[in-house]
């Protein structure tokens, strides 16, 4: 008896620290989630369960492992609830709630009415089944979308959820078919370890849905790093990081590697006529066109206040021009948004086609080059500078401005 209430508590100081690192998790900036806090009451619960299941033997007339059952029946209701929350679905609470009030009123039905005290059991039998199959419901569409450490623990969570709805239909069974006379079943764990086992369940649930939520808090501290607020593009040093990246990538398969330098004309004038609300407008507004001109597997980042740039693996300077083309006209015929007029702008590029070995560096600054091309020769324009030959032998013309009107 002493191990099986060491046991029990065991099970309840494991759940104590999970409420615990939930409730840590959810104090930490960018994770204000509510379905955290759900989880932390569940933990919560789950200790509670694990008292009133301890004090199972010395308080008989209160029918604690009943209480018990139906606080983690309860417990397993807000971690369902949380997690709906926490993957932006609609909570079903009314649902929930209904299925708690369902199995507490037959629980109290069972206990006056002087039915067997199987029925109380098999009601929590029932929920200890649907509870998880709903919660495994939510995980198993997140899991495509996981990789690394928030797959495996989104499939461990998913192992341990159908164990613990495994757990329930052999408890269902034992519960239901005994009557029959099935005497096999008869020599079954008693309830108070389905109860204990149920315990473990839900905290091991915890364990694994707390590392779910560790790796998405930092994904989300990553991209944060990486991409600017405002735009959200890659910031300067992660588009420095692609590009010497991408250098390297071009390098190794002897493919080519376009980048283009933009800058958004007279923005100046626009923030001193419009306001700094409306720059920051048109910028997020250019942002939205430049990843809508880009293909899959470029780079686009923010170098600047107004300044942005585009790697294109495996583009030549043709295919980048191209591209720089199609994203001038579209800025020009999509002004952007505002009141009470919409705010037209322009942007020049300035192009420039990797040298074999060549590094970011040189690369960027030749791109650069053209894009002060672009500016002297009026601005709206693309600016390609063709690849130089090596020095000290005569070169191509300095560059090509192509018009974009």
């Amino acid at each position: 008896m002493f191990q099986s209430q060491v046991s029990m508590l065991v099970a309840g100081l494991f759940g104590l620290q999970m409420a615990v690192v939930f409730a840590v998790l959810q104090r930490t900036p960018g994770m204000g989630r509510a379905g955290l806090n759900s989880w932390v009451v569940g933990d919560l619960l789950v200790t509670a369960a694990t008292v009133l299941l301890a004090a199972h033997d010395y308080l008989p007339e209160w029918r604690t492992l009943n209480l018990a059952d139906m606080v983690m029946t309860a417990a397993l209701s807000l971690m369902v609830y949380g997690t709906r929350c926490f993957f932006g679905r609609r909570g079903r609470a009314g649902a929930l709630c209904l299925l708690n009030l369902a199995v507490l009123a037959g629980a109290v039905y069972f206990d006056w009415s002087g039915a067997p005290p199987s029925g109380p059991a098999l009601l929590f039998a029932l929920a200890n089944i649907y509870l998880p199959l709903a919660l495994l419901r939510v995980v198993a569409e997140q899991v495509p979308a996981k990789r690394g450490t928030g797959r495996l623990a989104a499939l461990s969570l998913g192992l341990i959820a159908l164990a613990c709805a495994g757990m329930g239909v052999y408890q269902a069974a034992e519960l239901a078919l005994l009557p029959v006379g099935l005497a096999w079943l008869a020599k079954g764990p008693p309830e108070e370890t389905f109860t204990l086992l149920h315990a473990f369940g839900i905290v091991s649930l915890s364990v694994s849905f707390a590392l779910m939520a560790h790796d998405s808090l930092r994904r989300r501290l990553e991209h944060r790093a990486s991409y600017d607020d405002l735009t959200d593009v890659l910031t300067r040093g992660a588009y420095w990081e692609a590009l010497e990246d991408a250098c390297k990538q071009a390098d190794r398969l002897q493919r080519p590697l376009t980048v283009a330098f933009i800058d958004l004309d007279h923005f100046k004038a626009i923030n001193d006529l419009y306001g700094h609300l409306a720059g920051d407008s048109v910028l997020r507004h250019f942002s939205g066109l430049l990843r809508k001109s880009v293909r899959t597997g470029d780079f686009v980042g923010r170098l600047g206040g107004e300044e942005f740039g585009i790697v294109m693996p495996d583009a030549s300077l043709d295919q980048g021009r191209a591209i720089s083309l199609r994203l001038n006209m579209l800025v020009r015929a999509t002004p952007c948004p505002s009141e009470p007029d919409a705010i037209s702008y322009t942007v020049s590029v300035g192009m420039a086609e990797r040298l074999p070995g060549e590094g970011a560096d040189a690369l960027m600054r030749r791109a650069d080059n053209a894009l002060y091309d672009a500016k002297t020769m009026g601005r709206n324009c693309v600016s390609t500078q063709p690849v130089e030959r090596i020095a000290g032998m005569a070169t191509t013309p300095r560059m090509r401005i192509s018009q974009a009107s």
